[in-house]
């Protein structure tokens, strides 16, 4: 069970907040990533504070200790507060409030450091706005470091400078009151924030990407590399998955899903991933672990994609499908033919049937101990059906062809099984749409668009254009994309509406056949 979890939101006022950091109240996760602002955001960060604009949400997190960075802004924090709180979001933004307004004097750093540079930000009191200035020569009388407002001794001393030059009564009133206006902004200016006590790494993540202000994701494996990092191998989870993603370029899954990799690693636990507590994988061996975790994902990425034709990761119908594949193949490293030809059953069943989707947690709980049994031979399908009396049923036939939902990918597959049928396929292979009309009510629907392989496409050059290759075409190669000769005379015809009714009809029927064949009731 998952240790139980707290969200608390509140506000806390900006001083209060550079206290506690320069206390050590706050710790910065390691997966945190660098200090990224440019200047023109630091900027922009305090003239929405001077126009009581808010700033976002801040999410801390009190929880175990997990290995985190000292630094926050230019800034080495060495005190270590006894309640501390983990920064989730806001990092960029507390960086820039703490390295702006802190005295350099009170972590006895020289002002003209280099650390200080990206944080020497200025404060016009002619103009009433800020700026950027990087080294101290280029100061101007009036323009004054902003952690000299904030800091009440310093801004005291402003005052006296003030007194030296020669300028009227009523315009010194005017600067040191806008001086001071700031320095009271920025002492009464209130932070909200949300707190979480307690729970794991997951339910962290997921509280995060909902309430995030700042649209930058942190990931679990993010998260896991922080805690897992291990100095002596250089092995960071986060690295090793963006490195593994890239080398799937060749199947066209490259921008697979983060998180369904990390389920995949999950899975290899022997429980379904989502019983498997992301901190389960801390262990000294995560580094093995994952490696060989790698090599089952990328053979049912290759199977996906050269047995399937699922030639872009768009066309997978469920995540979960690739993490079941994964997993079979952990088990049973080595399949036969013969249980290749049933592991593509398994697939095209769980593709049409809603298998996904139509199962309570605890059902998908037996549903993977069925397929488990299944990859080591102790059953015939792997398919766990509530009622065996009930015949799984398709969801109806789809308007338009899109990679959006499960039964258009289901329908696009067919096509290309049909397309290519038993050809090798070729790595990086993709496909082009080709669109018969340009009406807009036809648009995307399915009769109305011929799939074309790029490496297809490239052979023939007289057959890109539509009208050389519905009429240049063998019979046996339009069939395959679901055209029949009866069609091609009505095209010759520019019967284009008939032809697209005809086709739609044609292609239902093939895809009903071969749905009926393997045991579920077609709904059109």
């Amino acid at each position: 069970m998952n240790e139980k979890i707290n969200v608390k939101p509140d506000t806390i006022y900006l001083e209060d907040l550079l206290k506690d950091i320069a206390n050590g109240e706050y710790k910065i996760p390691k997966f945190q990533r660098d200090f990224v602002w440019k200047t023109s955001q630091i900027l922009e960060l305090f003239d929405s504070i001077l126009n009581g604009y808010p700033i976002g949400s801040l999410l801390f997190w009190k929880t175990r200790d997990y290995e985190t960075r000292d630094k926050i802004g230019p800034y080495t924090i060495i005190k270590v507060g006894s309640d501390f709180r983990y920064v989730l979001d806001g990092f960029q933004r507390i960086s820039t409030l703490f390295g702006v307004l802190t005295n350099p004097k009170s972590f006895q750093m020289e002002t003209n450091s280099p650390e200080l540079k990206n944080f020497s930000i200025f404060f016009d009191i002619r103009e009433n706005n800020f700026s950027f200035i990087r080294n101290n020569r280029d100061k101007k009388v009036f323009s004054i470091p902003l952690y000299e407002i904030y800091d009440n001794r310093e801004l005291f001393n402003i005052f006296r400078e003030l007194d030296k030059e020669d300028i009227s009564e009523a315009d010194k009133d005017e600067y040191i009151d806008k001086a001071r206006n700031l320095h009271d902004i920025l002492h009464k200016y209130k932070l909200p924030y949300v707190e979480i006590k307690g729970g794991d790494i997951r339910s962290a993540v997921q509280i995060f990407s909902r309430i995030n202000s700042t649209g930058t994701p942190i990931s679990e494996d993010s998260m896991l590399s922080a805690l897992s990092y291990n100095v002596e191998t250089g092995f960071k989870l986060s690295d090793s998955i963006t490195e593994f993603l890239n080398s799937l370029d060749v199947y066209n899954f490259q921008n697979l899903k983060r998180d369904t990799i990390l389920n995949c690693i999950s899975n290899a636990k022997g429980r379904i991933y989502f019983d498997v507590k992301v901190e389960d994988l801390l262990s000294p061996d995560l580094e093995l672990f994952t490696n060989n975790a790698y090599i089952h994902i990328r053979k049912a990425v290759e199977f996906l994609y050269k047995e399937l034709f699922i030639i872009d990761v768009r066309l997978l119908p469920y995540p979960t499908q690739l993490i079941f594949i994964s997993e079979y193949f952990r088990l049973n490293p080595d399949p036969t033919s013969k249980q290749y030809t049933e592991l593509k059953n398994w697939f095209w069943v769980t593709t049409y049937s809603n298998y996904f989707t139509s199962y309570s947690l605890g059902q998908q709980r037996i549903a993977y101990q069925v397929f488990c049994d299944f990859a080591k031979g102790e059953h015939f399908d792997g398919i766990y059906k509530v009622n065996n009396d009930i015949n799984f049923s398709t969801a109806k036939y789809p308007d338009k062809l899109t990679f959006t939902g499960v039964r258009p990918k289901a329908l696009q597959l067919f096509y290309l099984k049909s397309l290519i049928q038993n050809g090798e396929i070729q790595d990086r292979e993709g496909v082009k749409e080709v669109f018969i009309s340009s009406s807009p009510k036809k648009d995307r629907t399915p009769a109305n668009i011929i799939l074309r392989l790029s490496s297809e496409f490239e052979e023939d050059k007289a057959k890109k254009q539509l009208n050389n290759f519905i009429q240049a075409s063998s019979p046996e190669l339009l069939k395959q994309h679901f055209i029949t000769i009866e069609m091609v005379d009505l095209y010759k015809e520019n019967k284009i509406d008939d032809f697209i009714s005809q086709r739609e009809t044609y292609l239902k029927l093939k895809e009903s056949e071969f749905v009926e064949r393997i045991g579920i009731t077609y709904t059109d």
